[in-house]
């Protein structure tokens, strides 16, 4: 496996959600962890989905602030590398895709604020 560094820093994140392949007619949501952020793409873990042909897919992502559910983050990307983890998850890193400009304002702030929910 080649080692290769990363184009942006990522930010520890740590949030729990959900996601989904967008471009499978059989997906169902699946809980995931979003572990860290950057403008540009996420790592997440996975559980409940098989590890399958998950790289180039589109990948929808969920996730809500712990104080309830009237604040909620939703990010889609494209998943371009995904392993096997201890206890079943897979971890996959996502670039995100069709970010507006506002999208991208956001990321950046909470980048700086260094939000973890």
């Amino acid at each position: 496996m080649e080692l290769r560094r990363r184009r942006v820093p990522r930010q520890e994140a740590g949030w729990f959600g959900k996601c989904l392949v967008e471009d499978d007619p059989e997906a169902m949501w699946c809980e995931c962890r979003v572990i860290d952020v950057s403008i540009i793409g996420a790592g997440l873990e996975v559980f409940g989905l098989a590890h399958g042909d998950l790289v180039g897919r589109r990948m929808v992502v969920e996730v809500q602030a712990p104080t309830g559910a009237s604040v909620s983050v939703r990010f889609v990307g494209v998943i371009n590398n995904a392993g096997v983890v201890p206890g079943g998850g897979v971890r996959f890193g996502m670039e995100f895709v069709g970010l507006s400009k506002s999208e991208r304002s956001i990321l950046n702030m909470l980048e700086q604020m260094q939000v973890a929910w």
